[in-house]
């Protein structure tokens, strides 16, 4: 089975992070959070003909979680 729409989307939302693995268990569990709920618009991406949509809905969780960790950091959370 292919995963590479995982990898690609848990990477997007990795991009920049500091390492740690703290940070890294948090990002992989607001990512399969996000992965799994599809809130939107992940769940219109996910919809899309073709590969394009198994990989957009994963891009774009990995955004969302991005988005979170940037402000986690920002904020001295984590």
């Amino acid at each position: 089975m292919i995963v590479i729409d995982e990898i690609v989307g848990f990477m997007v939302a990795n991009f920049l992070a500091p390492h740690s693995v703290m940070l890294l268990g948090v990002a992989f569990l607001l990512f399969r959070i996000f992965d799994i709920v599809k809130v939107y618009p992940i769940n219109k991406l996910q919809k899309l003909p073709g590969g394009a949509g198994i990989v957009l809905d994963d891009v774009m969780a990995g955004l969302y979680v991005f988005g979170i960790l940037r402000l986690v950091l920002s904020w001295g959370l984590l």
